[in-house]
């Protein structure tokens, strides 16, 4: 076994593409204010977050968007994320939000929010999210694999990030990421032997993003991986947060 490096601090800009802020109305989580995440960011050497609400994600979405909103309000490292249900809310009514709070990206979770990933629920908001550029985020597990594959395939100019992608879902995504290129991966729980290989050869290193899964995980897990998989500057760039700045239409910090 390999020593470990107890003083690492990452070599490259770090943007976060998974965390969430807030309470949970289910369970306690061990930070849940804005100042616990700052601080868990400045030790990890995170510079800036993309973080959605769980309130919103397991709860109530409207309370929630509001929520992350209050939280963050003027601190410019935390970028915030919308969740929506499709299959209840007014398209219309978001889309107007949307565009007031400049959300740069949405988050939905089909399964817990007991509708099909379907074209006749689905399909007027990925048309329009296709229509401004707007990327969806979606946890593989609250979705069933033939539907993402074929709204994924019917929509190719929309940007999907496939999140919290663990070795039960390997004989599936990997299949899925070869044959839709408008598919990246967020890496918090892609644990598994020659992963990040893996995917480098799979996909290359602008379809893979840096995320945490924080705070249900340590930020600093997957970055000391990242930093020890023999990638050049360049690729650890792209991979810690070069592809999510382009994603977001983010001018790099």
């Amino acid at each position: 076994m390999g020593e470990i490096d107890l003083t690492f601090k990452p070599s490259v800009p770090i943007f976060d593409a998974n965390v969430a802020l807030g309470r949970r109305h289910d369970k306690r989580v061990v930070i849940d204010t804005t100042e616990g995440l700052i601080n868990a960011m400045d030790n990890s050497g995170v510079e800036r977050a993309l973080v959605y609400s769980p309130h919103a994600a397991y709860f109530d979405t409207l309370e929630g968007n509001q929520l992350i909103l209050e939280l963050i309000k003027e601190q410019s490292r935390l970028i915030p994320q919308f969740v929506v249900n499709p299959a209840t809310e007014n398209l219309p009514d978001f889309a107007s939000k949307v565009s007031k709070y400049n959300i740069r990206s949405i988050r939905i979770l089909p399964i817990p929010h007991a509708y099909p990933f379907a074209d006749w629920i689905v399909g007027s908001w990925l048309e329009w999210m296709q229509s401004i550029n707007l990327p969806l985020w979606i946890d593989v597990e609250h979705v069933e694999p033939t539907q993402l594959y074929e709204i994924a395939k019917t929509h190719p100019k929309l940007t999907i990030v496939l999140i919290e992608v663990h070795y039960t879902h390997v004989p599936w995504v990997i299949p899925l990421l070869r044959s839709l290129p408008n598919l990246s991966i967020e890496l918090s729980r892609f644990v598994i032997n020659d992963g990040v290989s893996r995917l480098m050869d799979l996909v290359g290193e602008k379809r893979i993003l840096f995320g945490s899964r924080f705070p249900e995980s340590s930020m600093g897990q997957q970055l000391y991986n990242l930093h020890h998989n023999n990638l050049s500057i360049s690729q650890l760039t792209d991979i810690c947060s070069r592809n999510l700045n382009r994603i977001l239409r983010l001018k790099e910090s």
